[in-house]
């Protein structure tokens, strides 16, 4: 089984390897995407040998919701930022040498949270008519505001790179602090939770139900994240059948089915859209991103979070946060925030010594979610429901993510659930 998963591990990095080389950097070259040629054996060899590493350390199954984070973060940004330097510079360099060494370090510290014996939680004694009525309400009162604020409901969604960045700049003039965060839960927690309900409950019509409400929010945000994390939802679902016993096999195989069918696809029709949406926006952008973060943060001060936990304590570094930063440098566009991943942020506020602090928390809250999910009749909905916040952590920082990207509302609703369900007696 070890060689079916390092054969799927090689084919996934050779589809990315033709989705950027004859799709992506041609079409967005421009956006910093480039390829300056093939690079040499001896740098194919020693990224090879840092990406097969991990997988030779970690078992295929599926049992906790912390073995899912692993593996997201092990093929959506260990990975690219393994392989995307290659296509930047001509030779290897130390700083990346170093970023990869340490990434697999954490990665198995992430990857064996599952081993830490489960907290004593006791469940929330919570009705389940009570926590029904408010999610209901707090969805209705969620898309009415956000709907009031965006003009309404639109059935077209923005497809050019021009409507795109005209609905994302529109949504964000218009929404307040609070709307911003409003947007992101309903994409990351309200919108899923619908969807995770269903595809555990068999009950498709609310499958649907999410989707359209995904859709729907996506017209009015641009956000191209709003439906590639649910794309990465329905995913994880079906690699994780059977108990999870083959899923690090099974989500290989349907990313890469995901990459050649849009690398065909686009090359049929003579474009780069599908391997845009799927290839660079899900899975190459973190890799590149993390390479600037690096290259930048090496050789100026680190952030040291000025510029937002410790704004009180520190002296601001900077007179912008680090996305902003390297939207300017890198992109020349002073309004772009170039989020990347957890570890990016790490380095840019502390260096290397920040994948550990960070990895550190995110292994602590792991080990929170795993006593949570213990119960076996909640344990896949848990893990289902905690896909788009552990995809947050492959595109922003951690406490973006905590707290942003939902996944502070994935504990309270685990914490919840369980208690609601055993107060009602229904075995689910």
């Amino acid at each position: 089984m070890k060689l079916i998963q390092i054969g799927l591990v090689g084919l996934f990095v050779w589809l990315l390897d033709v989705s950027y080389v004859h799709f992506i950097s041609p079409e967005y070259g421009y956006m910093g995407f480039v390829y300056r040629g093939a690079p040499s054996a001896g740098m194919i060899a020693i990224s090879m040998f840092f990406i097969f590493l991990p997988v030779l350390f970690t078992k295929k199954e599926l049992q906790k919701p912390s073995e899912l984070v692993f593996w997201i973060l092990y093929f959506i940004v260990y990975i690219p930022v393994v392989w995307v330097p290659n296509y930047l510079f001509s030779d290897m360099q130390p700083n990346f040498m170093y970023t990869n060494a340490l990434m697999f370090v954490c990665l198995l510290v992430i990857g064996n949270v599952n081993r830490l014996p489960a907290l004593k939680i006791r469940p929330a004694h919570v009705n389940m008519g009570l926590l029904k009525v408010v999610f209901i309400v707090s969805l209705l009162i969620f898309f009415f505001y956000t709907f009031r604020i965006s003009g309404g409901i639109s059935l077209k969604p923005p497809i050019d790179a021009e409507d795109i960045y005209d609905k994302r700049m529109i949504s964000r003039v218009k929404l307040t602090t609070a709307g911003g965060y409003i947007i992101q839960w309903l994409a990351k927690i309200w919108n899923p939770l619908i969807v995770t309900f269903g595809l555990c409950r068999k009950k498709y019509g609310y499958v649907f139900l999410g989707l359209a409400l995904q859709y729907f929010l996506y017209t009015t945000n641009g956000l191209k994240s709003t439906l590639l994390s649910t794309f990465l939802l329905i995913i994880v679902f079906i690699a994780s059948h059977d108990k999870g016993r083959n899923f690090a096999i099974y989500f290989c195989l349907s990313l890469c089915s995901l990459l050649g069918i849009s690398i065909v696809v686009d090359f049929i029709l003579d474009q780069a859209y599908l391997s845009n949406l799927f290839a660079r926006r899900m899975i190459i952008t973190p890799g590149l991103l993390t390479t600037y973060y690096i290259d930048f943060f090496s050789t100026h001060p680190k952030a040291l979070l000025s510029y937002n936990i410790l704004e009180r304590f520190i002296d601001p570094v900077y007179d912008r946060s680090p996305p902003y930063i390297i939207g300017t440098e890198y992109f020349g566009r002073q309004q772009m925030a170039a989020n990347a991943n957890m570890f990016a942020d790490a380095f840019a506020n502390f260096g290397y010594i920040g994948f550990f602090m960070y990895t550190g928390v995110l292994s602590v809250l792991l080990w929170i979610y795993d006593s949570l999910t213990e119960d076996a009749k909640w344990r896949r909905f848990g893990m289902i429901l905690f896909v788009i916040p552990a995809w947050c952590l492959a595109d922003t920082s951690l406490t973006t993510a905590f707290v942003t990207g939902g996944m502070i509302f994935t504990f309270l609703i685990m914490y919840a659930l369980p208690g609601a369900d055993s107060q009602k007696g229904v075995n689910k």
